[in-house]
């Protein structure tokens, strides 16, 4: 039987990452079968159907991080699903070109791998050892992982050479990042089965601050398009937020709100745009 490895991403730079992995591992274990979305579109239309469907017969968790997706709601979100269907030790957190110290909030939950020779080795090993009846010897494992391991290494190196080659950072306008944490409440309201969403408290500030720093920015422009974006938020996180074990987080993101004279007169003149 297969041992499925889920390997979640997220930005341009981490999905090359990813895909190298996803090709490479099958070479070294054969009986490996890795799970990879080619797009964020797919993962944002799919979330509900076919990635939890895959996430729940996963067997391993591989997290790849770089310096651009530390703080990605979506990392963040596929994390968070990470950890609630497998056992911890079974999740683990790559890190391309940065250190476990980089690391904040839920992501420091996970054990880490560095990407270098004898630290992902050791997460080779802890996959192959999932593989029941089709694990291999260590010294048969320790041969195949030094054929295979120079090729990987390359590609991996190759592509982060060319990503600082071209300065190329990912800049997303205020609109995308609002869609995307919108689909996440969306996403945490539909996905969890029991009354009482199971989230922890590191993911839920996350997301107020998130919020938080989208009201901000509608205030400091002056903006009833970016006022009315974040109006759309409230339903939701409220919803998500009075449905977890912390309410008192959406209370204190509620009276922060209300406080804001801004707030006020930038709403009359929307609630008089729209009448």
């Amino acid at each position: 039987m297969a041992t499925k490895v889920f390997i979640s991403w997220s930005g341009d730079l981490s999905n090359k990452l990813a895909d190298a992995v996803r090709e490479w591992l099958p070479g070294v274990l054969q009986f490996v079968k890795p799970y990879f979305t080619p797009s964020d579109i797919e993962k944002g239309t799919k979330w509900s159907s076919d990635i939890s469907g895959e996430l729940e017969q996963s067997d391993i968790g591989i997290i790849c991080l770089t310096k651009d997706n530390l703080t990605k709601p979506w990392i963040l979100f596929e994390a968070g699903s990470l950890s609630k269907n497998l056992d911890s030790s079974k999740v683990c957190t790559l890190l391309f070109d940065i250190d476990s110290t980089d690391l904040k909030g839920p992501l420091t939950t996970f054990q880490t791998t560095r990407f270098e020779k004898a630290d992902f080795k050791k997460l080779v090993k802890s996959i192959n050892n999932s593989g029941g009846e089709n694990k291999l010897e260590d010294s048969v494992l320790d041969q195949v992982f030094d054929m295979w391991w120079d090729k990987l290494e390359s590609k991996v190196n190759d592509i982060l050479s060319n990503n600082k080659n071209t300065g190329d950072t990912e800049q997303r306008s205020e609109r995308d990042i609002l869609e995307e944490i919108l689909e996440l409440s969306r996403l945490g309201a539909k996905g969890v089965r029991s009354k009482r969403f199971d989230l922890p408290p590191d993911v839920l500030m996350d997301l107020m601050k998130a919020a938080t720093e989208l009201r901000h920015l509608s205030e400091m422009e002056g903006s009833k398009r970016l006022h009315l974006a974040s109006r759309r938020l409230e339903e939701p996180l409220e919803y998500l937020f009075r449905h977890s074990d912390y309410p008192e987080i959406y209370e204190r993101y509620r009276m922060e709100r209300h406080r804001s004279p801004f707030r006020r007169n930038i709403e009359d003149d929307c609630d008089d745009e729209k009448s």
